[in-house]
């Protein structure tokens, strides 16, 4: 059954056996339908609806690569085939469900490009073409997901079950989205709203043996006349990882690894999120509210000098003890989408809190006998307000054109008996204009400019002293007082060219500007969660990237191949590497320092589709990115290695109509040595994993269960993850894994 759905109002139907469909009381005006069927290459189409009924007739074109389907909608602007020259991959919730690592983003390292930096195994975030931090945006329902992203060890606060669709842009895009898209956005989008008077729920259930995870998340989704809602309540549980290995090496000493689990690296989470609105013939209003609460330990040698005391074991795999994290994202989202004449206003507004605190005991040197802090060491927390709006217009069939705003006004608190960060105000907006123009029905051309502002007001942080809990009378300067502002311009342009028919060329070239952060700027003390003292430079300049992005896509009824080189070059490229001195601060090792140099990135991916048969597909994925520091001739630190995705997925016969929807895969991820690295950074060596397993659905009565069983680095490697923060340390990732999941979907009504 193909799907008919529209962008602008977040409505769906369903065509019949015959393919018709229809929408009801439509207002006149412009709109944009985008139609998919398993089996099918997804079509888009913009019509405009007169005072009269439209009929639109459509035809869609077979192709047997899965991947052809899942083209979506994604905001501010439309996808397809033709309409956005940047390099896109799209994700539906059935990838994102057979790919649940426990967090949102190792999901995603199934893309070639996109890699992860991991903290254990519950603290993950994405890597796109080696770069990450602020120089990734994740936008949550059109707004820039707020929070520590400046740090390896500070995961995405996103429940990973409460993530329906995924739109990765590869490549420059800061044009639409603002200067934290120089490496690439993430955008999360909400599902369409349900059909009127259909409400369906869902039961999820997950487990994973590495580190005993229990994983349920029940949901809810509805529409009753004009109102829709939905909800969801997620919970997961997981004790200290494994890992191949009894032992490890740090600075020459052999430290034990008891019953091959890292100790105190247990966690738990609990997420909710709710949504209500209105849905009428002039667009939607919605008000979604999230909070995501998570509580995880640190492995015990990853918070001072590791030693064989600190690693003992404490009798229980589940517990959190000292050193721990505590992080909560608390989000109100407040969406619209309104029809006014023939112009479509996109009006996001967002209020987001988000508080990540740090428990470590004190050493001498940090506290007074009277020290009011007691454990926590660390206490951010940061308050942001954010306003985003766009008028879009479509031109009939020749196009559309998008002028819009984005402002964001932020609020950082620190305390605890360390210091990271000083307190900080920011206040950050932007313009731009985006035009996109249909010369034929094969060849497609856009471009755009922006203009981008900031303003940092960073407060001076004096630091008591203290010797052996007695206070010396004098005061460090951890950062003085700090006032900058930013100001300047970006554009891009780029193509889509369809030739021969099956051959798609698309093209962008863009120069993008990123302000530094208040985090760049005026840092300075022990972050535990890398293992380092990390110090700012208050004197960083604006980042100025020219950058460009091709991508050459082949697709057939049975082969799909794409090719996506890149490269770009970054005057005052802005990074933190490790500097040739130790630190003086206690529980710390060498400083890391931020740093501007001019430097290049290039490289590129390639990913395979072939059907030879029906029901089987061979996959292969492969990425590569060289860096390098322009000043000082050496790679830049943190560069993911070359490796290859391989996979096979066959599809089975039904069974007696119990078992439908039968599927058998495999994949081997191989990664390369990495020795391409800065100085005083280590190599790293290549490994080989191999991951397996089936899923599908089992029919009770009417009642449908899906379900997977998968298997993770199956042959248990012993392998280290270049960009894994315990690589400091000599740590292994985790071993052999075996996870099994069950989806129940409820139609309630």
């Amino acid at each position: 059954m193909a799907i008919v759905s529209i962008h602008e109002l977040g409505k769906a139907t369903i065509a019949d056996e015959e393919g018709f469909f229809q929408f009801e009381n439509l207002r006149p005006g412009s709109y944009h339908l985008h139609i998919t069927h398993v089996g099918f290459r997804a079509e888009n189409k913009n019509i405009s609806i007169l005072d009269a009924d439209r009929f639109v007739e459509l035809s869609l074109k077979e192709s047997a690569i899965q991947l052809e389907s899942l083209t979506i909608e994604a905001n501010p602007f439309k996808n397809g085939p033709l309409e956005q020259s940047q390099t896109i991959m799209v994700l539906d919730r059935d990838f994102l469900e057979r790919n649940n690592g426990g967090t949102f983003a190792n999901a995603l390292e199934k893309l070639p490009g996109i890699s992860t930096i991991n903290t254990g195994v519950g603290i993950s975030k994405p890597v796109i073409r080696g770069m990450s931090f602020n120089r990734i945006m994740i936008n949550d329902r059109g707004i820039k997901q707020e929070g520590q992203q400046w740090g390896a060890d500070h995961g995405l606060e996103i429940d990973p079950f409460d993530v329906d669709r995924v739109e990765v842009v590869k490549g420059p895009s800061s044009l639409l989205y603002g200067s934290d898209g120089m490496a690439g956005v993430i955008n999360i989008a909400p599902p369409a709203f349900k059909q009127d008077n259909e409400i369906e729920g869902s039961f999820t259930s997950m487990y994973r043996s590495n580190n005993d995870m229990f994983s349920n998340s029940i949901a809810v989704e509805g529409n009753q006349g004009d109102l829709v809602f939905g909800g969801r309540f997620t919970m997961q549980d997981f004790a200290d990882y494994r890992v191949p290995a009894d032992q490890f090496n740090y600075a020459g000493f052999i430290l034990p690894i008891f019953e091959n689990r890292l100790k105190n690296t247990a966690g738990r989470e609990r997420h909710f999120s709710t949504m209500a609105g209105a849905k009428k013939d002039w667009g939607y209003s919605t008000l979604t509210i999230s909070r995501f609460d998570q509580e995880a330990g640190i492995f015990a040698g990853a918070v001072g000098v590791p030693n064989s005391f600190n690693l003992r074991h404490d009798g229980n795999f589940r517990n959190i003890d000292i050193p721990r994290q505590s992080n909560q994202h608390l989000k109100v989202l407040w969406n619209n989408s309104i029809l006014i004449n023939d112009y479509w206003l996109e009006l996001d507004m967002g209020y987001q809190k988000n508080e990540r605190r740090e428990f470590s005991r004190p050493h001498a040197q940090e506290v007074a006998p009277d020290n009011p802090f007691g454990n926590l060491a660390l206490s951010l927390v940061l308050d942001v307000w954010t306003a985003n709006a766009r008028i879009s217009k479509t031109h009939g069939e020749k196009g559309q054109s998008i002028f819009g705003f984005n402002s964001q006004y932020s609020i950082n608190r620190q305390s605890g008996f360390e210091f990271l960060l000083p307190n900080f105000e920011s206040l950050q907006g932007g313009l731009f204009y985006f035009r996109e123009h249909k010369f034929t029905q094969d060849f497609v051309v856009n471009a755009g400019l922006r203009l981008d502002g900031a303003y940092h007001d960073i407060e001076e942080h004096l630091q008591p002293i203290y010797e052996r809990m007695r206070p010396t009378g004098e005061m460090d300067q951890r950062n003085p007082d700090i006032q900058r502002e930013f100001f300047n311009g970006s554009g891009s342009a780029g193509f889509s060219w369809v030739f021969l028919e099956k051959f798609n060329l698309k093209f962008n070239v863009g120069s993008a500007y990123r302000i530094p952060t208040p985090i760049e700027l005026s840092s300075n003390g022990v972050h535990h969660g890398n293992f380092r003292h990390e110090v700012g430079n208050a004197t960083l300049e604006r980042e100025r990237s020219y950058q460009t992005d091709l991508n050459l896509a082949y697709s057939s009824k049975k082969f799909l191949v794409t090719f996506s080189p890149f490269f770009g070059y970054y005057d005052g490229y802005i990074y933190l590497a490790p500097a040739p001195r130790f630190s003086p601060l206690p529980g710390s090792s060498i400083i890391w320092e931020y740093r501007q140099n001019n430097a290049i990135f290039t490289g590129g991916e390639l990913m395979t589709n072939i059907s030879p048969l029906k029901n089987l597909t061979f996959n292969l994925g492969a990425e590569y990115v060289y860096n390098q520091n322009l000043d000082t001739g050496l790679p830049l630190p943190l560069t993911p290695p070359f490796s290859v995705l391989s996979g096979v997925e066959y599809k089975l016969p039904n069974i007696r109509n119990v078992f439908d929807n039968l599927y058998v895969f495999a994949e081997v991820r191989q990664a390369a040595d990495q020795n391409r690295v800065d100085r005083n950074e280590r190599t790293t060596e290549g490994y080989t994993l191999l991951e397996a397993g089936l899923g599908g659905d089992v029919l009770f009565g009417k009642q449908e269960v899906k379900f997977q069983l998968s298997g993770q680095n199956l042959t248990n490697a012993v392998y280290f993850n270049h960009l894994s923060r315990y690589r400091l340390l000599n740590l292994p990732e985790q071993g052999r894994n075996i996870s099994f999941s069950i989806k129940v979907p409820l139609t309630i009504r």
